[in-house]
């Protein structure tokens, strides 16, 4: 399966759902502007035959990954507000599971070494998924690059695409800080910084980040395994230090490396 079809198919999707509520209007034009868009440009690739032949190795690794997070910031045209009763589920989980358990406080008063750890996880993210992609260029397995972005593809815009069906604020905004913002370590106000200047504000169920960590280290995992442990050990890094950085519930992170899985199985 070509990713550009995966592409295609998500931002139509977008548009369609567009189209089902009032309370979607506001990215309504947006949203079939860039469904347009990707329709000329992909379909007329397809009517000359451009996807006969593989893109140059370079453009292999870039394009899909600027395709990807384009997707992420389409999703949130679709943000219209929280539905509070999963909103307030989520966080009835979270105080199981993670605080009355003593998780969350016990990570809260654990040395800065193990908070920066996962905070530098999370931040990682954002360089994993196309350093999966040119780890198996630059290893020979080029041909694999392209069933690579499929796999994370589907596990990310899966994620993305139930936005509008669930929509929830990520905890970090609903919760007081565990620490003053001047005492926070470098990283963690680096991850802040660009949660609130960079992402959709909105959170999605199931994470996007847990996901797309999961589908790159198991796709590289099935052509090089040893590679493939590597990024294994971070995406179990991101996923945790999702939840624990208040990033993402538990259960978004959950479903997250569900989807991951599935995509896998099924590409």
């Amino acid at each position: 399966m070509h990713w550009e079809w995966i592409a295609l198919g998500y931002v139509s999707y977008l548009a369609v759902v567009s189209t089902t509520r009032r309370k979607f209007e506001r990215g309504r034009r947006r949203l079939f502007a860039a469904a347009a868009t990707a329709w000329a440009l992909f379909g007329a690739a397809t009517v000359l035959d451009g996807w006969t032949e593989p893109l140059p190795p370079l453009l292999e690794v870039i394009l899909p990954a600027l395709v990807l997070l384009l997707g992420y910031w389409l999703s949130g045209l679709l943000f219209a507000g929280p539905d509070l009763r999963i909103e307030n589920w989520l966080r009835a989980v979270d105080e199981v599971v993670l605080t009355r358990s003593g998780v969350l406080p016990r990570f809260q008063r654990a040395p800065r070494a193990v908070s920066e750890y996962f905070e530098l996880s999370y931040l990682l993210v954002y360089l994993v998924v196309p350093a999966g992609a040119a780890t198996l260029a630059l290893a020979g397995h080029a041909s694999q690059v392209g069933r690579f972005w499929a796999i994370v593809l589907v596990a990310e815009f899966a994620c993305y695409g139930m936005l509008p069906w669930i929509p929830t604020r990520p905890p970090r905004v609903l919760e007081p800080p565990a620490h003053p913002s001047a005492s926070l370590p470098l990283i963690r106000r680096l991850n802040l910084a660009i949660a609130d200047r960079a992402s959709i504000q909105a959170n999605t169920v199931p994470s996007g980040h847990a996901a797309g960590a999961l589908a790159t280290a198991l796709s590289v995992g099935s052509t090089m395994p040893v590679a493939g442990a590597v990024f294994l050990v971070l995406a179990a890094s991101i996923a945790v230090a999702t939840v624990l950085g208040r990033y993402h519930y538990v259960v978004d992170s959950v479903l997250g490396v569900l989807v991951a899985i599935v995509a896998w199985a099924l590409l």
